[in-house]
């Protein structure tokens, strides 16, 4: 198939296949494309047919929103271009950069593998930096993180939530007709009896975290391996190999319910790559300032005001390439 020609075929694009599409656009739109890119670039389409298909339906966003692209020129792009495997934090940067700049909309991706996509069809979700509670039919209460979907699934048997992604907090309520609640993330399976809890579903292969705050959770997982009953006070991961044993509760990582986060000599690395979760577009943070270790509670409601404070109270410069794209490097 030629690369120039158009494919409306509709069929379902692999990740690896759409992570690269990504990048490649993304390049390409950025101006700073050199000539043996532009033949890489070439090549790369008339590889594979999927490999065209991605592109086309890349290249049908509207023109307008493209140029938004241009301004997306940064070393990171090239990076990811001249990748031929992607990890999942490289995925999320791509896409979220596009997402924040509009250009990952229903013409770009026509399918439901893509977590915002999912996301619109939850029952509960939340935007990027956005967090708000809810109190479900059976007044159970439900805390939503920041880029979270959720979805509800009562019948006459059993109550069920099942997080698509994201992160939540449960405090359960007893049922009248004596159902059992249950939530499903990923292969993680847990049963609460009678208790406070948090759940977080990771996407870089780390599986489901499991944090108990009052009470006690029943958790299995869907591949298999021994149940676990985790205790008030300790946390457990849930994947494809079981139930980890638990360990202490990191007290801190349920702030966010309240609107902060908090960090205790934590990385800044790290603590960037949390912060990074409330934000649109990318926040990146430089080799040579990423083991600066910092303590204190900074106002999730306004990540702008948290990075002026890193400001003043670190040796660092906070360098805005565009709104969208803000990297900490040393002052």
């Amino acid at each position: 198939m030629s690369a120039m020609s158009r494919d409306s075929d509709s069929r379902p694009i692999s990740a690896v296949i759409r992570d690269q599409a990504i990048a490649w656009f993304t390049l390409a739109q950025s101006g700073c494309m050199s000539e043996a890119e532009q033949r890489q670039l070439l090549v790369w389409r008339e590889a594979s047919s999927e490999h065209e298909r991605a592109w086309q339906r890349l290249s049908s966003i509207p023109l307008g929103l493209q140029r938004h692209a241009g301004r997306l020129a940064d070393p990171l792009t090239r990076q990811l271009a001249g990748r031929r495997h992607y990890n999942e934090m490289d995925r999320r940067k791509a896409l979220k950069v596009l997402v924040g700049f509009g250009l990952l909309g229903g013409l770009a991706w026509q399918g439901r593998d893509t977590p915002w996509v999912e996301g619109a069809m939850a029952d509960y979700h939340t935007a990027t930096g956005e967090r708000t509670q809810r109190t479900l039919p059976d007044g159970t209460q439900l805390w939503l993180n920041t880029a979270t979907a959720v979805d509800l699934h009562y019948t006459d048997n059993v109550r069920e939530l099942r997080l698509r992604y994201g992160e939540i907090e449960i405090l359960t309520a007893r049922d009248s007709a004596g159902r059992p609640l249950r939530v499903v993330s990923g292969d993680a399976v847990l049963q609460p009896l009678g208790t406070r809890f948090r759940v977080r579903r990771e996407h870089d292969g780390r599986g489901t975290l499991l944090a108990v705050t009052q009470g006690r959770v029943a958790a299995s997982s869907l591949a298999g391996g021994e149940a676990r009953v985790i205790e008030a006070g300790s946390q457990a991961r849930i994947g494809a190999a079981g139930v980890s044993a638990p360990q202490a509760l990191e007290v801190n990582d349920g702030a966010w319910v309240d609107g902060y986060l908090v960090a205790e000599r934590m990385r800044l690395a790290d603590f960037l790559a949390e912060l990074d979760r409330y934000r649109p577009g990318l926040l990146r943070c430089d080799p040579a300032v990423a083991g600066i270790r910092l303590s204190g509670s900074y106002p999730l409601g306004d990540t702008d005001q948290v990075l002026a404070m890193l400001k003043d109270s670190l040796p660092v410069t906070i360098q805005r390439r565009t709104r969208y794209w803000v990297t900490v490097g040393p002052r």
